[in-house]
């Protein structure tokens, strides 16, 4: 079933140019005419600022009246290239996302807000003052620095050796209780008229037959199991930082976030202010279930496409039971991504502790 927005970016005069580096978080549109991937994996460029400033891939985009730059995560050099040849730039401005993704500053935010967070203080990182983030949250200390990405940032010590050798000494740093529990996400649009979320997806956090992390993620699916007061004050809390943090900071389009889930306590983790690693798969479910997909108002909102939503029935895709699929990844030493399994199934029956089928680790690790 073609949507109707679809119709509309097919003929919206805008030729859509997507700019990613990692051929595992590229996505394939091939009913929306005008859309094209950049990704070019046989190079050896892990940026997408640089991948935007070769000179093969500006003539590409040249080519086009009217091209839109469609980047996975936004940068300071996506914008001043975009802005320097007159290309729309369908992403935030980078000084906005890198604030939300501040592990430090996204806190800070949250707590003006009073969104429900694990409890926790900021200091520079000293011996002194890891011991007294034991006396006052107990044994096991989780701390985070300003940025990371696949749990890099994050580590778990019971002791200062256990980590002084990772973290530069007086680096501001983030200490807060290790606490026990299962971690969820959502995609989500800020659209021309309001918020439109997805059901909540069981993240596969720290699998220990694929990582040595606890706080690396390796995959996702829908449906998540939580129960429906857990998925409830996900939604809540979701609005609630929509309207309290995105909205005033003039954020729109495509976002994620993280929570955590403790006994019956939900604790906002963090903001991915960009396409997710989950938007591409999540994609395709909506297209199997004839849903518009998210990403297609995040285009939408860039060109200033004029369009009627039905947004009560958007919305409740929140509450659609057939969104269903998994997707599993394996990553090297490094954290990047090596190979990919994704299925319309559930992997997991569990919700904590995660069971996965020993025969999908055994695919994903030939």
């Amino acid at each position: 079933m073609t949507s109707s927005l679809e119709n509309l970016l097919n003929n919206s005069g805008f030729d859509f140019f997507f700019l990613v580096v990692d051929k595992f978080l590229d996505i394939s549109l091939p009913k929306l005419k005008n859309f094209r991937s950049l990704s070019q994996n046989n190079l050896k460029i892990k940026n997408s600022g640089l991948l935007l400033s070769q000179k093969n891939i500006q003539a590409q985009i040249k080519k086009s009246k009217n091209p839109v730059i469609v980047p996975f995560k936004a940068s300071a050099k996506i914008d001043h290239l975009c802005q320097k040849h007159g290309w729309l730039n369908a992403s935030n401005p980078s000084h906005i996302t890198r604030l939300l993704e501040d592990k430090i500053k996204f806190y800070q935010l949250c707590q003006k807000e009073n969104l429900p967070q694990i409890p926790a203080f900021i200091s520079p990182f000293t011996h002194k003052n890891f011991l007294e983030a034991q006396k006052i949250f107990g044994q096991k200390i989780v701390t985070q620095t300003h940025f990371g990405w696949a749990g890099n940032s994050t580590h778990l010590a019971l002791n200062y050796s256990d980590i002084n050798s990772r973290i530069a000494d007086k680096t501001l740093t983030k200490f807060s209780p290790y606490l026990n529990g299962y971690s969820l996400l959502n995609n989500c649009c800020l659209t021309r008229q309001d918020l439109i979320q997805s059901p909540p997806a069981l993240q596969y956090t720290g699998l220990k037959s694929l990582t040595h992390n606890p706080f690396a993620t390796v995959g996702r699916q829908w449906p998540s199991h939580a129960s429906f007061e857990i998925k409830e004050k996900i939604r809540q809390i979701t609005i609630d930082f929509s309207e309290k943090i995105l909205k005033p900071l003039n954020y729109q389009g495509f976002f994620g976030l993280d929570f955590l889930i403790s006994d019956d306590d939900v604790f906002l983790l963090e903001c991915n202010p960009r396409l997710t690693a989950s938007f591409a798969f999540y994609t395709e479910m909506e297209l199997k279930n004839g849903l518009t997909p998210l990403f297609y108002y995040h285009l939408a909102q860039f060109i200033n496409l004029d369009y009627q939503i039905d947004l009560k029935t958007e919305q409740n895709r929140f509450y659609n039971q057939n969104l269903i699929g998994s997707e599993i990844t394996l990553r090297n030493q490094q954290g990047t991504t090596i190979k990919k399994i994704t299925d319309f199934k559930i992997f997991s029956k569990k919700i904590n502790p995660l069971v996965i089928d020993p025969d999908i680790i055994k695919k994903l690790k030939k």
